[in-house]
């Protein structure tokens, strides 16, 4: 089975450039090349982790050619602007008034935001400091009213201010860079860091700045500093821990990229009645904010040992969850159409397009290890429409009055 896999999935591979069906970067491309590079990895895992089963093959068998087929036919179907003026520069249009504000809103409430958690976690165990910032992330209640918008404003602005330089300043770009760096501390979440990589090396290649070998070697030095983080909290939580209770990089590396794949085979259909319980998770929780009453599941899963222990469980979880094997299926399609549509806008030269495209590389190098669209659905929104305020060259209200 993982034979055939492989091979499916390097033909489809060759067939893509054979055929110059997109880049790199392109959705189909990407989404073939992240399972490809699992299933051929998992050969060589050896005993770390148990084998994968019949349940992860029959969502991949059925993820893969459709996310492909709906990505490719809505980037040929959808039409293409010919328009030599849209496509000179790699430099995106956008709102310099709204940039600028939207810039001084972050450098004010990033410090703000990081503060607040600071002076809700000194107020324990310091010696434990960076432990409880990842604790209060997950299990705090604290609402910090508009300081919590500065994570999603922050991601925005990275993109605009990568793809725009060198049209702003250096010193900007490196502030807006290390305002990102504080949301990522103030939540001890390497989300935002991977963001940040792939957002760089996305826009870096379309810029024709690195080629593909700078991305495998930054692939690397990037995992390498993601274990050392991993240490540093995991020293941080228990520093009675001895070095053979020690994660070693080679567990690090099985956890974080081989084990969803393992974990997933432990999913179960959710037998609830409550329609989309864990796709819809976080309309649900705003649906009881507003005096609706409905199960909410909590934000952290729980773990599973494989035999390594893990809570993450590949994109396919929250789909078969709710729905077995016809909601892999059509959240496969969705996602296709989705991101096929967003590649040809940033093919058309749209600003909007290019910037919404990030998002999606980042999603779609991801979907190896989580769902990253619908769990956090609200955040996907706030990044939506803060870059299509930045893109818009025209904002404005005409009135019209009566004769």
């Amino acid at each position: 089975m993982d034979l055939a896999l492989i091979i499916t999935m390097t033909l489809l591979l060759v067939c893509y450039y054979v055929f110059k069906a997109g880049d790199l970067f392109a959705p189909w491309t990407i989404t073939t090349a992240i399972w490809l590079a699992i299933v051929v990895l998992f050969q060589f895992q050896g005993d770390l982790l148990y084998p994968l089963g019949s349940q992860f093959h029959n969502c991949l068998a059925l993820w893969l050619p459709l996310f492909c087929i709906s990505s490719l036919l809505t980037y040929y179907v959808w039409p293409k602007v010919n328009d030599p003026e849209r496509h000179k520069s790699t430099l995106p249009e956008i709102n310099n008034l709204i940039f600028t504000g939207l810039y001084v809103i972050s450098m004010v409430i990033t410090p703000l935001y990081l503060y607040r958690i600071m002076s809700v976690v000194m107020m324990f165990d310091p010696a434990d400091m960076l432990n409880n910032i990842r604790i209060l992330a997950v299990f705090g209640d604290e609402n910090y009213g508009f300081l919590n918008y500065s994570y999603v404003l922050n991601q925005v602005l990275i993109v605009v201010g990568l793809w725009r330089y060198p049209r702003i300043p250096m010193w900007q770009l490196v502030t807006i860079i290390l305002a990102g760096m504080m949301s990522a501390f103030a939540i001890m979440e390497k989300g935002l860091i991977f963001f940040l990589f792939s957002a760089m090396m996305f826009i870096l290649y379309e810029k024709r700045v690195i080629k593909f070998r700078s991305i495998v070697i930054s692939v690397a030095s990037v995992v390498v500093l993601f274990f050392l983080i991993n240490a540093v909290r995991e020293y941080t939580s228990d520093s009675d821990t001895s070095a053979s209770e020690s994660t070693t990089f080679l567990d690090f590396f099985a956890i974080y990229v081989l084990s969803p794949s393992v974990a997933f085979e432990r999913v179960q259909e959710d037998l609830t009645p409550q329609f989309g319980s864990h796709t819809f998770k976080t309309i649900y929780l705003f649906l009881n904010r507003f005096g609706g009453d409905y199960e909410v599941n909590t934000k952290l899963q729980e773990f599973v040992w494989v035999p390594l222990p893990t809570n993450v469980y590949t994109v396919f979880q929250p789909f078969f969850e709710d729905f077995r094997y016809k909601g892999v299926a059509m959240f496969a399609l969705i996602y296709g159409f989705a991101t096929g549509w967003a590649y040809r806008m940033m093919r058309n030269g749209s600003g909007f397009g290019k910037c919404i495209y990030v998002y999606a590389v980042y999603v779609l190098t991801l979907q190896f290890y989580q769902e990253n669209v619908m769990m956090s659905i609200v955040q996907v929104l706030q990044f939506v429409f803060f870059t299509l305020l930045i893109t818009q060259q025209k904002v404005g209200i005409r009135l019209r009055y009566p004769d």
